[in-house]
């Protein structure tokens, strides 16, 4: 397998570049972002740049009806340009699919039917995190259970990768969002789909959030830019290799509680790494090289790391779940995939462990 990048532009200067990479796409653009941002006047300034309506979501992760009044909004654009982090991406690559059809998400969920022709889609991330600029994966809570669809067209047709967008984030998003993508450097790197390639690809991007987090967290603009440069590239990474058992856990954990994803999914690979390593411990050999450590040591390695960054002070502001809901809600089939590329599969008899793990270590 060859990675194939997507088309990714790197800019210093966003408001000197991005006018005319919108106008490649349309001439009627429409700017969509959160709440939150637009709180800030940094969308009121980029849509002044490429003279764009902008239409605003609510914060937090995707919901399926927000997916389908964007779907409305955008009946009279050519292009979408989405400005946020990975929850207001993957609305709008979802919604930019769905303009002519605004209540088809449903039959398309789970790639279960293909999704209508829609809008190209230019994505300005302001996280370091998701990596949902460059792929054909989008999240979405339907009818209360969070969910995924998969398809070619859901990739960006442009990412625009402008450190300066990051400038003003809090260092909570920062930080979950910055875990996230570790943890998809990692589970593509050594998932059941993992080849050479992928596996070099995923490491180096696993360092470099290793050594760049926390210093992002302080708030370094060079680290900002090592940050999203290396979830971009773990973004890349996952849309090859897919993800495993964190996110297997994460997702299950956010049908469930109110967690962030970028937390929930770190939750899962700490409380199950060990059990991993066990039975599958070839596949990390890599990851403990470039981290200076043995394999047997990779636990403890990325405790530190965790530790480092604020993780457990992060998590211990939510409550665990309850053990059976938690097992349940691994065993749907929306996680299946993510069970069966982990490094070491989940059977459904491992779930009632994994999910007995992760409630000792997040109460730990």
């Amino acid at each position: 397998m060859t990675l194939v990048p997507p088309s990714v532009h790197r800019t210093a200067d966003l408001r000197w570049d991005l006018p005319p990479l919108v106008r490649l796409f349309g001439t009627r653009p429409v700017l969509v972002t959160d709440t939150g941002i637009a709180g800030t006047g940094l969308a009121e300034a980029v849509a002044a740049c490429i003279d764009a309506r902008v239409v605003t979501v609510p914060s937090g992760e995707p919901q399926g009806e927000t997916v389908a009044a964007l779907a409305r909004e955008l009946s009279t654009a050519d292009v979408v340009v989405a400005l946020g982090g990975g929850s207001v991406l993957d609305t709008a690559k979802l919604a930019g699919r769905l303009v002519r059809e605004p209540d088809g998400l449903a039959d398309r969920l789970l790639a279960a039917n293909p999704f209508p022709v829609g809008l190209p889609v230019v994505a300005l991330p302001t996280t370091s995190g998701s990596g949902a600029e460059v792929t054909r994966t989008a999240v979405v809570t339907h009818n209360g259970r969070k969910t995924w669809a998969w398809e070619e067209s859901l990739r960006p047709e442009l990412a625009v990768l402008a450190p300066e967008l990051c400038a003003g984030v809090p260092p909570a998003v920062v930080r979950a969002a910055g875990l996230d993508a570790f943890v998809h450097a990692v589970e593509a790197a050594t998932g059941a789909r993992r080849t050479p390639e992928l596996s070099s690809a995923g490491f180096l991007a696993a360092h470099a959030i290793v050594q760049s987090l926390a210093e992002s967290l302080e708030g370094d603009s060079a680290a900002r830019g090592r940050m999203m440069e290396a979830a971009t590239a773990a973004g890349v990474a996952i849309d090859h290799g897919g993800t495993g058992i964190g996110h297997a856990v994460g997702h299950a954990l956010g049908s469930i509680c109110a967690i962030p994803h970028g937390l929930a999914v770190m939750l899962g690979l700490l409380a199950g790494l060990e059990w991993t390593l066990r039975q599958a411990p070839q596949p990390f050999a890599g990851l403990a090289e470039i981290l200076g450590v043995e394999v047997d040591e990779l636990p403890e390695r990325l405790e530190a790391f965790a530790a480092q960054v604020g993780f457990d002070d992060a998590i211990g502001t939510y409550m665990p779940p309850v053990l059976s809901d938690l097992a349940a809600e691994m065993l749907a089939e929306d996680h299946l995939p993510m069970r069966r590329n982990a490094a070491r599969p989940i059977t459904e008899d491992d779930v009632e462990d994994v999910a007995e793990l992760v409630i000792a270590r997040w109460s730990a």
